[in-house]
């Protein structure tokens, strides 16, 4: 056994249906803390932490399972910047112990709710019940569980539930669903912040004692408040005290400010200035946010009207008529009559037939489309530029080599061959427009396997031609058993050389199939028999 995989059962890979669930219960309680957290320090000030023992249990038990993703990670197997999974047990614990995210999530485990409940029944308890200094402290030290905030965007990139839901929304529904999120948290932590400053001031959020000094609560209080409204003066009048909060918050954001709400002390004065501007920024990042989902929205029509242009300058530089009652030419027809074919065409795409675009070319581009500048050069540049960018993978195919065909030839071949790309967990036997060909990965990797000798697999890996020799051979002859099975294991990026292409090259100069390529049409043809050898004695 290889040392490698000595220690293999105790590996925990990312596609895992467990780690999966367990990803995706843990992205639950960093959300849930994204609220919690602020809440509870900011407009509560520690006082459910204290004075409720369910919300004591629940946060034990989420610090527990913070304990235990904390030391899971020692055993995750991850992708390297590659795309390759590494599953070596000793690669793992130096890449996860060596990293920031290790200290972050060791940190995040101090149990504060814990301490801050102990304490409290130890040293700050007074006779009324509530420290009005003993929570300060110790709820600051609550943010830290905020740390694993950091993880959010990870989780929702490896978990399987999260993009298997995104993937079946619409583009504006995701963007939408986003910037709605994003803009009730930004929200709540600037009324919670909000709320922690008036607490930070007074120690209390009793502001009617007397010696505390005035903030922007008690101002409000003052002025504003009348028997049977939101009352935000008291420990326990936390959820009047985060609407008032919240009221002030989003009236900031939103630019309407209507003045009922202001600061007080030198304090909240800088305080205010500068959530207003982290505001106003914000806004103007929301009114990005709609502008993008309004052109998603609209993407279509607005690319209709462009064609629609394009296709009104192309029709004005018709020639005209000279006799409107002249017949029309034999083979060309009325300038008009095309105008209005042309339209109606462009009508009936953007109708029934928008959503084929993708679809139509098969995942499939080729050179001049993956690097459009090509085509804005001299026929020597071009030559240049597409041997420059694929000689290196011809040069791997023995009858496509610079040993047989010249430059301008290997030129002409470049220019035929398609990029497509793969996802992870993809299968491929032949493109469904070019047919069988010739594959060489520029990234990732994948397994190839046969359904007559299905127990045998190879991987292939970046700058490894697949099927040199197969392809050579007909459909008929090399049998549906022998097709080609690709399994992507990763995101791939393929250069394909279709069949058609390389049978032309032979076509045209048949010493290469004399000297290279009947070997390997022969090499092809005895690997077949073997398999056919092979496959008839196991099953005797």
């Amino acid at each position: 056994v290889h040392p490698t995989l000595k220690c293999n059962k105790w590996v925990l890979y990312p596609s895992n249906h467990h780690v999966q669930q367990w990803d995706t219960m843990f992205l639950i309680i960093l959300v849930y803390y994204a609220f919690a957290i602020p809440y509870m320090i900011g407009v509560s000030g520690g006082y459910h932490m204290i004075h409720q023992t369910g919300w004591l249990v629940v946060n034990s038990i989420i610090n527990g399972i913070y304990i235990i993703d904390t030391f899971l990670q020692f055993f995750r197997a991850y992708y390297d910047d590659e795309g390759m999974l590494v599953y070596e047990l000793k690669k793992i614990a130096r890449n996860y112990g060596c990293s920031r995210q290790f200290i972050l999530n060791l940190i995040s485990c101090f149990p504060t709710q814990a301490l801050l409940y102990g304490l409290d029944r130890m040293v700050f308890r007074t006779e009324s019940g509530v420290s009005d200094e003993s929570f300060l402290f110790f709820t600051i030290l609550d943010m830290i569980k905020l740390l694993r905030l950091t993880r959010v965007t990870s989780l929702t990139k490896s978990s399987m539930y999260i993009q298997t839901f995104w993937e079946k929304q619409s583009i504006p529904k995701t963007m939408l669903a986003v910037f709605v999120g994003n803009m009730i948290m930004f929200c709540h932590w600037l009324a919670c912040f909000w709320a922690f400053v008036a607490f930070a001031q007074a120690r209390t959020f009793d502001f009617t004692k007397e010696g505390v000094p005035p903030t922007w609560i008690s101002a409000w209080y003052e002025s504003s408040y009348f028997p049977g409204s939101i009352d935000p003066i008291g420990w326990s009048n936390d959820f009047d005290r985060y609407a008032l909060s919240l009221f002030w918050a989003i009236q900031s954001v939103t630019s309407i400010g209507y003045g009922n709400i202001a600061p007080v002390s030198r304090v909240e004065f800088y305080v205010a200035n500068a959530l207003m501007l982290v505001s106003g920024v914000f806004w103007a990042y929301a009114i990005g946010n709609i502008i993008q989902i309004l052109d998603h929205v609209h993407s279509s029509e607005v690319l209709y009207k462009v064609k629609m242009d394009s296709a009104n300058s192309l029709i004005n530089c018709f020639a005209p008529t000279d006799h409107p009652s002249r017949e029309p030419d034999y083979g060309v027809g009325d300038s008009e009559m095309l105008a209005t074919r042309i339209r109606r065409f462009l009508t009936s795409q953007y109708h029934k037939t928008a959503r084929l675009d993708l679809s139509s070319e098969f995942n499939s581009k080729k050179l001049e489309e993956v690097y459009p500048m090509i085509e804005h050069l001299s026929p020597e540049l071009r030559q240049l530029s597409s041997l420059h960018l694929l000689r290196a993978f011809l040069e791997k195919i023995p009858y496509l080599s610079s040993k047989y065909l010249s430059p301008s030839e290997q030129s002409e071949v470049a220019f035929k061959c398609v990029f497509i790309e793969f996802g992870r967990g993809e299968t491929f036997y032949e493109h469904l427009k070019y047919g069988r060909g010739i594959m060489i990965l520029k990234n990732g990797f994948c397994m190839a396997s046969r359904k007559s000798n299905h127990g045998h697999k190879r991987w292939y890996t970046r700058g490894n031609p697949i099927g040199i020799s197969d392809v050579l051979v007909d459909a008929d002859c090399l049998g549906r058993d022998e097709r080609r099975r690709l399994l992507f294991c990763s995101y791939c990026l393929a250069l394909y050389i279709p069949r058609s292409v390389i049978l032309d090259v032979l076509k045209k100069r048949p010493r290469i199939w004399k000297d290279c390529g009947r070997w390997c049409y022969l090499r092809a043809c005895l690997l077949k028999w073997a398999r056919e050898k092979s496959g008839k004695r196991l099953n005797s």
